[in-house]
């Protein structure tokens, strides 16, 4: 075992994380919990993984569910196509693994939303086999460890940084060694004024050395986020608000969203009596920047309104969260309905 190793794994039993609610020796805890934390924090993701394992305890319940059920659970968490391939998966798993989670990189990596990166998670965390992690805090740790001055998302820097990981994995112990890798870039190795003092293997880290820390890493100029223009339709009757399934495709697919102006016909539009105009505000995608306006209308009688049953529903607050719904939707139900 190199020395590099035996440190993480030291310092990772001493002061890792090692009382988070997926850290079991179930491998099904193991893989939700992962695609959970995919480009989403570990504070952000234990409500939600707590909620989802109490409504799906096992592999076998879930291949049963709903995609309205999962998605209702993901509501707020955003990348709602690792719900929609979660189910997918249970429903592989449960007719050509006997509802148990494969342990070969091979077999993990042939199921839809496990990647290079989650199927090394798996396979160290969930069975105790090397495995090699990179997601954004290890990459940091490993490109500040090598003083590699690369940009962080080149593919050509992963493919480098997938042969040094490998070429640093220990002999045994892989759990901890894996889970102390993440811990290091969670807590110490931070982005902004890391704690270099405290790192248990600053001594030959070459960025330290050199003072780089606030060079590396760093990410190539991408592209600016194309724009959107969104405009809501915030309509309620008493204590319930018009919400419509969105088509299967483009953001947010089949989920619940309110009505846009384009799909009201003006005889729809003469039943409405306008409220107020609700602040307009900015949600950020990986890949889009949405502009959002909201103007809140209110019709006394809302069975006068037509509508396509098949697409459109009215709720209440409390129904709202069993629906699958993005985070706007959630909040401007929360704060004005």
């Amino acid at each position: 075992m190199s020395t590099f190793s035996k440190k993480v794994i030291n310092w990772q039993e001493k002061y890792g994380r090692n009382n988070l609610p997926w850290q079991t020796k179930n491998p099904y805890h193991v893989w939700i919990s992962e695609i959970m934390l995919q480009q989403t924090q570990v504070y952000t993701v234990i409500p939600y993984f707590q909620k989802f394992i109490k409504n799906f305890p096992n592999i076998e319940v879930l291949a049963k569910a709903e995609e309205e059920q999962i998605l209702a659970l993901w509501s707020g968490l955003g990348y709602y196509t690792r719900a929609r391939n979660i189910l997918k998966t249970a429903i592989i798993l449960k007719k050509e693994f006997d509802s148990f989670l494969p342990n070969t990189y091979e077999d993990l990596i042939s199921l839809p939303g496990i990647g290079a990166s989650t199927a090394g998670a798996i396979l160290t965390l969930a069975f105790e086999k090397p495995g090699i992690i990179l997601d954004g805090n290890v990459k940091r740790v490993l490109l500040r460890y090598s003083g590699d001055h690369s940009p962080i998302n080149n593919t050509k820097t992963l493919k480098n940084l997938t042969k040094f990981a490998k070429n640093l994995l220990p002999k045994k112990d892989f759990r901890a060694y894996s889970q102390g890798m993440m811990d290091l870039g969670s807590t110490l190795c931070v982005p902004k004024n890391p704690l270099c003092k405290k790192c248990p293997v600053s001594k030959n880290c070459q960025t330290f050395e050199l003072n780089y820390q606030d060079e590396i890493p760093f990410k190539t100029d991408s592209k600016p986020k194309k724009e959107k223009e969104i405009n809501w339709f915030f309509i309620f009757s008493k204590n319930k608000v018009l919400l419509k399934r969105n088509k299967n495709k483009g953001i947010w697919q089949n989920l619940w969203l309110f009505p846009e102006k384009d799909i009201l016909s003006k005889d729809n539009l003469c039943l409405l009596e306008k409220k107020e105009s609700l602040p307009i505000f900015t949600h950020n995608l990986s890949h889009q920047k949405l502009n959002i306006s909201t103007l809140k209308y209110s019709i006394e009688n809302k069975d006068r309104l037509k509508i396509d049953r098949s697409h459109s529903i009215w709720v209440s607050k409390s129904d709202s969260v069993k629906m699958g719904i993005p985070k706007p939707i959630k909040e401007l139900i929360n704060n004005y309905l």
